[in-house]
């Protein structure tokens, strides 16, 4: 259809009302799309055996010994229960809107459900970048069990480029090289194929390699539990609180199986029945089997000799159970198998998600007509994916992913606040005072307080915690107590909204507003615990993301139909569903 220009400033106009409007549920639903739908292939089973598989196997296999060697010691056990808390309390808010919006797109839908489709899609681009970090990660220790299986260092199989004669055996050596991970390429191929043939077969696939590597977690639990020497666990938390929880932060992206669930609740053949058993049922399974691999490998080997590649096959092979070196690594490659490809199929879901609401290209949205799978948006992630495991570092990659992970889940438990307190999208506002308030406006203001409350307790924490005793920490220290205060206030001021969205699809969070207000405020603490680099890192590609929908919004949106009736915008920015 023909197409008119319109001004700068109305097309300005234009995207401010999109990016505040607010997304129905069914907006998102594949009847907007124009290609095949998903199918509905998955049951509870399924969705419980897919969230192990992509808990269990970045956690426990790869990240353990990371965070216990750098950080956390033998406290990781601490860590590990502070990053599964965390994720139970953000998973019961993903369930309640998982059973309430069972479509594609997991935070993204949510989020824009509640304060936009701007503060929807900033999630959206931050769980595709999280999901895509945390495969490459995975992936990479997937090379590392692979060179162990066959008795060689963990790092063996890689290509180092950049390394000559002369620094070669230096110590150096790593300064001036960096090593290529065709092995962790070639496996994000593998599995991208796996999951563009069908979501049911990949289904049967995860759910065979997860019962692989279940028997040897227990194989490791009961064996190594022989080993242990309970003199490693002293000192307990060599790095104190602030160590516990950079440890909690690292291997906090372990957790986001959970969210590749939530992701597929649109081939969920019973939402209301089987998600929360796929959610909450693999958090909490994960959780006891972190808590007794953390014992047993932290009992094991003094914190500090703790290898970071492959914590566990060397800690066997240093007990003199050579032996069991190679069962080790098989279980490991299995755990870690199903971790990625728990990974790479949530992140073509999200970007068919958004391309559908013309947030990306309409070619991420395709979904083959016979395997009934989104295809293009599969074979993107797998090549971006393939091309991060290749060239970086695990270690980097983990820190990369968490801090995006916080904010996504902790967007999500703010979300749930204004959906139980505001209108449903599209319903009329009332005010909800004499002041001329709006509920949504309301609850958005009450919401934002207990962030901005969050926020001033954590950075008042972290200077106390890294300050030297004295004015300056006394200062720190009253700012905290003033903002956990004001935090406690925002969330009990809720209680005088009206309840305006209670759930009708099988599953309530307990105790709104408290439980999420917990959610966000655990998961702003594990924020300030990472450091500046990582606030650096997530900030540039906010403001990165903001840019690009800025950019195409206000393109797009310069061009209007001419049948239209000047209402309606080319291709993708029509005036939004829902309120502005």
């Amino acid at each position: 259809m023909p197409a008119r220009a319109i001004s700068a400033r109305d097309a300005a106009s234009r995207l401010l009302r999109r990016a505040i409007a607010r997304r129905l549920p069914v907006d998102h639903a594949p009847q907007s799309s124009p290609s095949a739908p998903l199918r509905k292939d998955l049951d509870a089973r399924d969705l419980l055996m897919l969230g192990v598989g992509g808990v269990i196997g970045g956690g426990v296999f790869v990240l353990t010994g990371a965070a216990a060697h750098d950080h956390a010691g033998p406290a990781v056990l601490i860590s590990y229960l502070v990053a599964s808390a965390t994720s139970a309390v953000t998973g019961l808010c993903y369930t309640e809107f998982a059973c309430e919006a069972p479509v594609a797109g997991a935070s993204y839908v949510y989020v824009s459900m509640c304060f936009g489709e701007f503060a929807g899609y900033l999630c959206g681009c931050n769980l595709g970048l999280e999901l895509t970090i945390s495969a490459a990660a995975v992936a990479r220790g997937w090379t590392s069990y692979v060179a162990t299986l066959f008795l060689a260092p963990p790092d063996a199989l890689r290509v180092r480029v950049g390394e000559t004669r002369g620094n070669a055996s230096s110590n150096d050596a790593s300064s001036s090289s960096y090593a290529l991970d065709l092995p962790a390429a070639f496996i994000v191929a593998f599995i991208t194929c796996v999951l563009m043939l069908g979501m049911k077969d990949s289904a049967r696939f995860n759910t065979a390699v997860t019962a692989v590597s279940l028997a040897v977690i227990a194989f490791v639990i009961v064996a190594g539990g022989t080993e242990v020497n309970v003199d490693n666990w002293t000192p307990f938390a060599p790095n104190g609180a602030g160590g516990i929880l950079a440890g909690a932060s690292v291997v906090f992206f372990s957790f986001v199986g959970f969210d590749t669930v939530a992701t597929c609740a649109e081939e969920c053949a019973d939402p209301g029945r089987d998600l929360p058993v796929g959610i909450m049922g693999s958090l909490g399974v994960c959780a006891a089997l972190y808590a007794l691999m953390c014992l047993v490998i932290t009992g094991m080997t003094p914190y500090e000799n703790i290898d970071v590649e492959a914590p566990f096959a060397v800690a066997f092979k240093t007990a003199g159970m050579g032996w069991a070196e190679s069962v080790i690594s098989l279980g490991a490659l299995a755990a870690i198998t199903t971790a990625l490809l728990s990974s790479l199929m949530g992140q073509p879901r999200v970007y068919m998600a958004m391309a559908r609401d013309g947030l990306l290209p309409a070619w991420f949205a395709k979904v083959h007509p016979r395997f009934g799978t989104p295809v293009n948006a599969s074979a993107f992630t797998g090549v971006t994916t393939s091309v991060l495991a290749l060239v970086v570092d695990i270690e980097t990659l983990a820190e990369l992913v968490s801090i995006g992970t916080l904010a996504v889940f902790g967007a999500v438990c703010a979300s749930l606040l204004v959906w139980r307190h505001a209108p449903a999208p599209g319903e009329e506002e009332e005010e909800e005072d004499g002041g001329g308030v709006t509920a949504r406006a309301a609850a958005t203001r009450r919401a934002g307080a207990l962030v901005a409350s969050c926020v001033a307790f954590g950075a008042s924490h972290r200077a106390w915690s890294l300050g030297e005793p004295g004015t300056n920490a006394r200062v720190a220290a009253g700012c905290a107590v003033l903002s956990a205060t004001c935090a406690v206030l925002a969330t009990a001021s809720f209680h005088f909204l009206e309840r305006r969205n209670e759930p009708t699809k099988g599953f309530a969070t307990p105790c709104v507003p408290y439980v999420p207000a917990l959610g966000v405020a655990a998961c702003v603490m594990l924020v300030f615990s990472l450091g500046p680099p990582a606030w650096v890192r997530f900030g540039a590609y906010t403001v990165l993301c903001a840019g690009y929908y800025a950019a195409r919004g206000l393109t797009l949106g310069s061009r209007i139909r001419e049948d239209s009736g000047g209402c309606g915008v080319d291709g993708v920015l029509g005036d939004g569903a829902g309120d502005g």
